[in-house]
């Protein structure tokens, strides 16, 4: 649940192609964001945030993978 509520905390950072494709957080934003969230960032916790990236990204695109 922690990393679920890392990633609703910076959930509007993402970059996009000039075609409107998600490429992935930014993730000097993304630090930002969680810095000001109060939101400690271990190891873990950062794995877990990069797995529901990939997913949503994959969803927002369209992509079967």
């Amino acid at each position: 649940m922690a990393a679920v509520d890392a990633f609703l905390a910076v959930d509007s950072q993402w970059r996009q192609s000039p075609k409107g494709r998600f490429l992935g957080l930014d993730y000097t934003a993304v630090r930002a964001g969680l810095d000001l969230a109060g939101i400690e960032v271990t190891p873990d916790l950062w794995s877990d945030v990069q797995l529901i990236e990939a997913g949503a990204r994959r969803a927002l695109n369209g992509d079967d993978e």
